[in-house]
């Protein structure tokens, strides 16, 4: 053992009630809406409410949970307006973050994205349902990661989590998932190639036309265990 090396710090109550309820809003167990209580959460997690509570806030600065006095917290909803939003700021980011990204981390930024192209078209092989929404969040991450503005960053981060949950929210079939894949291939030659026109146009088509799909996920239609979520 090396005793140069840093400990690891055990999680704390609060963080992992953080990954668990994260988690249970993101890949659909709770529902968008749906009223939180402390007192539930913490006897399904076996904790006292005070991580929860803690947990809470934290997720509400995710933009997972909305906290409103007298009525009590509830997982995030979005309405029409703000779906059309959202998808009008990610397209923004992504877009600048992609050119950002080629410009100053080209090489990594190109051997990360074929290893997402990589990861993605294994899963469809093996037909690996649970695994699509996650890796196309990898794969758009992946965009943004790369880029060294970090005021781009932190603005993705405000709709990241939001984005994510919706994805997970979104039935398709197998079709709809390779068609994807090709948006997500033509994307990363426009970047090989340099091309940060033609990749940027590829992009911002592809996150608008989910607009409609984030419409319906939105109202909290969640995927059935049959089809696959899709990837967008």
């Amino acid at each position: 053992m090396n005793f140069a090396e840093p400990v690891e710090r055990p999680k704390s109550l609060t963080d992992l009630a953080v990954e668990r309820i994260r988690s249970a809003i993101v890949t659909g167990p709770l529902q968008f809406g749906e009223a939180l209580s402390e007192l539930v959460l913490s006897n399904m997690l076996g904790m006292s409410k005070t991580p929860v509570r803690e947990a809470l806030l934290r997720l509400r600065l995710e933009g997972l949970v909305e906290i409103h006095p007298q009525r009590g917290t509830f997982v995030f909803q979005l309405n029409d307006t703000e779906v059309a939003h959202i998808c009008q700021f990610r397209s923004m980011i992504e877009c600048e973050a992609l050119a950002d990204a080629m410009k100053h981390r080209h090489g990594p930024l190109v051997h990360a994205l074929d290893r997402c192209l990589e990861d993605m078209g294994a899963a469809f092989a093996r037909n690996d349902q649970a695994a699509f929404p996650r890796l196309d969040t990898d794969f758009h991450n992946t965009l943004v990661d790369h880029c060294e503005n970090g005021y781009l960053k932190d603005a993705f981060k405000l709709v990241s989590a939001q984005i994510t949950a919706l994805r997970y929210r979104l039935p398709v079939d197998n079709a709809q998932v390779r068609h994807c894949q090709d948006n997500h291939r033509v994307v990363v030659e426009a970047i090989r190639n340099l091309d940060t026109r033609r990749a940027q146009t590829i992009l911002r088509g592809h996150i608008q036309s989910t607009r409609d799909a984030y419409l319906v996920a939105s109202r909290g239609q969640i995927p059935t265990r049959n089809a696959a979520p899709a990837s967008t």
